[in-house]
């Protein structure tokens, strides 16, 4: 019970950051939105009616204009829109800024939930699965909510934290209840492409796994199960490249204007930016979350204990890294951080939770670091120029103040209600996980589950 309220606390806290804070419009998050509302409005995917910015558009049947994103975001947006549209349409409410009041919700609907969902995921999964204790699993998913590039991107209208939750969702779901997780990567893949190799080595994990599931035994069933909730995405994503491309295998990136010729599906080379996406101050990973080193010292933890579940994060996050830097459009454009590494970060908390009791001086002064980086980028702008190669020290801690509510879309005129709102919850959620009992004291349900996730782990992928 007690897990399950700091579980709830944990996505309460994260939910009320992100809703304080709007990252803005961009191309991106244009698109994104425009797609969904011609599926509302005007039932079809082009977005030929609809304000689009020119560089993010490919060109599809008819000659119509298409969006350049996978179509999973502006789907899972369809829902909550279209409800707002009839409210709107029938004058049961209205918004003085009609367009910017749509764009806000729909941001925080889907976006802003999606990236509350991920701390307390993780956290249940590491009291549950990886049986560590209260205080390491609410300490990474705090830093996780607030101390990675998932903060700033939960305020934005970008696939990133949405496939996420969902890549998150399919990992932890996998052994007990393989359709689901099969569903969980199937939306993943949609609204994210690099998801559907992280898929298929859930998939091949699956079959390697001889823990018996909820829906039956042994691992090829588990395989077949895990694929048969994510075909029905598979079929739902080649229908929609066939309608909008002519063919099932054509993909909105090989139709759009960043596509060129002798690159794997129009963006895809060499891997040459592996090390820009880890290191420097312009897009590294460490350098926007320095908290996340600790998930390199953890991998050894995590080896010993749960190797086929270090075995499977090691291998979504070379898919990612390496496929990343070989994109010809590797540095995500008008961006704060490796924007698309997002999806792997929740991942990366894994191994973490396994050296969160080690180190504590340095995890106080990484997590520091990493929690004013991300608070700075996305009070001020969590969407830098393209070519700024210093985003941080040469944009972000020069503006006048840490609050432009023209910038940042702040709902005050200060960050420091933001601030006080996470000092305060992150303490609630530590002193409750301090007095919180190990998972051997937990009831025998969860006992015998946590027992047969360790005697499996060599066997098993999660």
């Amino acid at each position: 019970m007690n897990d399950r309220r700091i579980a709830i606390a944990l996505f309460i806290v994260a939910f009320g950051t992100y809703v304080y804070f709007y990252g803005g419009w961009g191309a991106n998050q244009e698109v994104n939105y425009a797609l969904t509302r011609a599926m509302v409005e005007a039932r079809t995917f082009a977005v030929d009616d609809f304000t689009v910015h020119e560089g993010d558009i490919a060109n599809g049947r008819g000659g119509h204009v298409y969006s350049n994103k996978p179509p999973g975001l502006s789907m899972l947006a369809a829902a909550p829109y279209a409800l707002q549209y009839a409210l709107q349409q029938r004058r049961i409410v209205r918004f003085r800024d009609y367009w910017r009041t749509n764009k806000r919700l729909v941001t925080i609907e889907i976006c802003g939930i999606a990236g509350a969902l991920i701390p307390a995921i993780l956290f249940l999964y590491g009291r549950r699965v990886l049986r560590v204790s209260a205080w390491s699993a609410a300490l990474v998913a705090l830093m996780i909510a607030f101390g990675t590039i998932v903060f700033p991107y939960s305020t934005m209208m970008f696939a990133h934290v949405p496939s996420a939750l969902f890549l998150l969702l399919a990992f932890v779901l996998v052994r007990t209840r393989p359709v689901l997780a099969g569903v969980a990567a199937g939306i993943a893949s949609m609204c994210f492409l690099l998801c559907i190799p992280a898929a298929l080595i859930l998939a091949g994990a699956a079959a390697l796994s001889g823990t018996a599931t909820a829906e039956g035994s042994g691992r090829h069933k588990s395989a077949l199960l895990f694929i048969a909730g994510g075909a029905p995405f598979a079929i739902a994503l080649a229908m929609y490249q066939w309608i909008c491309f002519g063919s099932p295998f054509v993909t909105s990136l090989e139709r759009s204007g960043y596509a060129q010729q002798g690159l794997v599906l129009g963006v895809f080379g060499t891997p040459t930016h592996f090390f820009d996406l880890l290191v420097p101050e312009y897009r590294g990973l460490f350098f926007s979350s320095p908290i996340l080193l600790f998930a390199l010292i953890g991998f050894a933890f995590l080896w010993r204990r749960f190797r086929a579940e270090a075995i499977a994060i090691l291998a979504i996050a070379l898919v990612f890294l390496l496929s990343i830097a070989s994109f010809n459009g590797w540095h995500g454009g008008a961006a704060f951080g490796p924007r698309y590494l997002v999806p792997i970060i929740p991942l990366l908390g894994i191994p973490m939770m396994f050296a969160a009791d080690r180190w504590r001086v340095a995890w106080l002064v990484l997590g520091a670091i990493s929690i004013a980086i991300n608070l700075a980028a996305t009070a001020v702008d969590p969407m830098p120029i393209d070519g700024m190669m210093h985003p941080l020290t040469g944009y972000i801690l020069r503006a006048p103040h840490l609050s432009l509510a023209q910038d940042s879309g702040n709902l005050g005129a200060s960050i420091l209600p933001a601030i006080l709102w996470i000092v305060a919850g992150s303490w609630w959620i530590l002193k409750r996980a301090t007095s919180s009992p190990d998972t051997s004291d937990r009831s025998p349900a969860l006992s015998r589950d946590a027992r047969a996730s360790s005697d499996s782990s060599a066997a098993r992928p999660t």
